[in-house]
């Protein structure tokens, strides 16, 4: 497995997929392989070669931690998934889009979030909140930010405190994610890849949040925005994979556990095109980045380059961390996701 893994992420990197990656393969919670790869910014000055101990800007595997606070709110009995989401945030103008539609993106709101970046963190609330769906909530699934965002808000309002706050309450503190969070202090900056170069804007996009309209949020919102290393990831990973106990306590409940990783929308079209089998914030069998997985596997992938895969036949956690997006990103489809199903089958083997 080393040797395949280690030719698949040397040859990703000779072909500029990304400049470094870091690997992480664990089976009930034993690393069978964790290395890094490649440097940080390819030949470009500055540059240093990655460490397993990096942090990245991980980029849309955000949107699994606000499920999971989610969740974990409705196990406190204080979220009601069949809930219009109005019932939390009054102000929303989307009368039946109920909380599982955000989980789920089939909420049929369909608001392109980094266009509002110059709108500031009230603007791009008053458009997402007077939107309404384009199409009926429950009747296709469409990935869009909006989705995730509006979670945030819900965990927020129901935590009765900031999300970043919400987030590290009720996710990051019980699993022991030190090393996770929002708005990296400049004392990290050292430990974290540059994300993109982005000479019309911002120029080197270096310890800040890569997502345009996160960073206009002030860096915290619940579709992007958190920093994480691979071990950390591997955490997350393993709470699902254990029917959601960690040292002897249940961060979600086994039956929540069990609830979110079905299939909900095996049954409605999928406005990408091609199968986008979800449960409760996760993505399913994705074959694009899980490649042959066993039926039942689960993960999420990140537009800067990450993504992590748990495979509950196999008790497998594979997480595989790069800043694909530097120095510029490129266009679908993904190439970064091939590299993922690759390591994966690897790992299976």
């Amino acid at each position: 497995m080393r040797a395949v893994i280690d030719s698949l992420i040397d040859r990703a990197i000779a072909g500029q997929v990304f400049p470094g990656a870091v690997v992480l393969v664990a089976r009930e919670g034993v690393p069978l392989h964790y290395a890094a790869y490649g440097a940080t910014m390819y030949a470009d000055p500055g540059s240093r070669p990655l460490t397993p101990t990096d942090i990245f800007d991980i980029a849309s595997l955000t949107k699994v931690f606000t499920a999971s606070a989610a969740l974990a709110l409705h196990d406190a009995g204080l979220l009601d998934l069949e809930a219009p989401v109005r019932r939390y945030l009054p102000r929303l103008r989307a009368e039946r889009v109920q909380v599982r539609h955000l989980l789920t993106h089939t909420s049929g709101l369909d608001v392109r979030l980094s266009v509002l970046r110059a709108l500031g963190p009230a603007g791009i609330r008053a458009t997402v909140y007077g939107a309404t769906p384009l199409r009926p909530p429950g009747s296709a699934v469409a990935y869009t930010n909006i989705n995730s965002f509006l979670l945030g808000e819900v965990v927020s309002t129901l935590a009765g405190m900031p999300l970043d706050a919400a987030i590290r309450t009720l996710i990051l503190e019980p699993l022991g994610m030190a090393e996770t969070g929002y708005c990296p202090s400049p004392a990290l900056r050292a430990r974290i890849p540059p994300t993109e170069i982005e000479p019309e804007w911002r120029g080197l996009v270096h310890g800040v949040v890569h997502d345009e309209s996160a960073y206009a949020l002030g860096g915290v919102a619940g579709h992007a925005g958190l920093f994480s290393t691979a071990r950390d990831l591997e955490r997350l990973l393993r709470m699902w994979l254990q029917g959601g106990a960690w040292e002897g306590r249940q961060v979600l409940r086994e039956a929540t556990v069990a609830a979110a990783l079905r299939d909900y929308t095996a049954a409605l079209p999928a406005l990408s095109g091609a199968p986008a089998r979800t449960g409760l914030g996760w993505m399913l069998d994705r074959a694009n980045f899980m490649g042959a997985a066993p039926t039942g596997s689960f993960g999420h992938t990140g537009f800067t380059g990450p993504a992590m895969v748990g495979v509950p036949a196999q008790g497998l956690a594979l997480v595989m961390l790069s800043n694909r997006t530097f120095p510029r990103r490129t266009p679908p489809p993904y190439r970064h996701h091939a590299v993922m199903a690759a390591v994966l089958e690897a790992a299976l083997r």
